[in-house]
């Protein structure tokens, strides 16, 4: 039988006043949440530091390292905590630079070149589940 998962949403869609939730971060409180559970705080203290870790001046991050960092973040910390700081909403700049910098970190999604549509193409037509 399918577990049921409940997702806390903050106020989207309440009809919340919206002078209340535009003062509030909710990626800032899932942080801080997250920073209150030792494993959640442990584990993703490792994620950030292993994504955000340079290793040369042209190679940004290890890629398959921070992917491994962000599986074991996700397989072993409760949704409670991950789906909170996974989906949280922001509503200004530095909110949404401190969820790039630490919820979401570049290293996991940016290739080191941008492809361009003919590669997508290509790499689309060897797939099979996109082709």
């Amino acid at each position: 039988m399918a577990e049921m998962i409940k997702v806390d949403l903050g106020d989207c869609g309440t009809g919340a006043d919206p002078a209340v939730s535009a003062k509030s971060n909710h990626c800032l409180d899932a942080a801080k949440a997250c920073n209150l559970n030792d494993n959640c705080k442990k584990l993703r203290s490792s994620y950030i530091s292993i994504c955000n870790r340079e290793i040369s001046p042209t190679e940004r991050c290890n890629r398959r390292k921070c992917h491994k960092a962000l599986r074991q973040f996700f397989d072993r910390v409760p949704s409670e905590y991950t789906y909170r700081m996974l989906f949280c909403s922001c509503q200004d700049q530095a909110c949404a630079e401190r969820r790039r910098q630490t919820i979401l970190p570049s290293c996991s999604y940016e290739d080191k070149e941008k492809p361009n549509c003919l590669d997508l193409r290509g790499v689309c037509r060897t797939d099979h589940l996109c082709r």
